[in-house]
């Protein structure tokens, strides 16, 4: 303990006045560079809620919709994807150029591809993710941040990110027919703004930061 105590004073000693003068300049510059960095994070996040407003939240009977429906939809998980990506690429074909696995290749073929069957699967892995953390919303937001910026280092336009959204109401209204309604279709919408929200959130801070 007693050399602990020595060892310290010592540090500060043999500092000096320069030294010291040095440490409070770093110590100011530490906090000017904070200051900056947080207001930077403000500019961004004020940026972004200037353009886009905040989507309206969900209520509890459209989260239990959510969960609900979702549940039925997980008996033919994979069909969903699929359908929902080819619908994507028949009404935006730009978009089917971005996913270089399927470029050029035609729509029929896609339908029988094992690659893309495996990316719609991840797709919907990541809505059921969404959906069992909707009670969870600091959990949501992570996971919707984590995703737009990993769709950043991909290289996806904010744009993008409001496609998907559309195309897996559509695909998934057939599965749902029997419990398809104006509720359920108000439910899955608002889902999906709010994804593309903070996932376009997240790709604008990352665009900020690495112009």
């Amino acid at each position: 303990m007693g050399n602990s105590g020595l060892t310290r004073r010592n540090s500060v000693f043999f500092l000096g006045k320069q030294d010291s003068s040095s440490s409070d300049k770093n110590e100011r510059r530490m906090t000017v560079s904070s200051r900056q960095n947080t207001l930077q994070e403000e500019e961004v996040t004020t940026t972004v809620k200037k353009s886009v407003p905040f989507p309206e939240p969900l209520t509890d009977r459209e989260k239990q919709l959510l969960i609900e429906t979702w549940a039925i939809l997980e008996q033919d998980i994979a069909s969903v994807g699929v359908i929902t990506f080819i619908s994507l690429f028949e009404t935006h074909p730009d978009v089917q150029q971005v996913f270089m696995p399927f470029s050029g290749i035609e729509l029929e073929e896609l339908k029988q591809s094992k690659q893309l069957r495996a990316h719609a699967l991840r797709v919907m892995a990541f809505v059921q993710k969404a959906v069992a953390r909707l009670y969870e919303p600091d959990k949501l937001d992570a996971l919707l941040r984590d995703l737009g910026k990993k769709h950043y280092s991909y290289g996806a336009k904010q744009n993008y990110v409001d496609l998907i959204g559309p195309q897996f109401i559509q695909a998934i209204q057939p599965s749902l027919e029997k419990h398809w309604n104006a509720d359920t279709d108000e439910a899955w919408n608002k889902l999906f703004k709010y994804i593309a929200h903070i996932m376009k959130d997240a790709i604008a801070t990352e665009e900020f930061y690495n112009k």
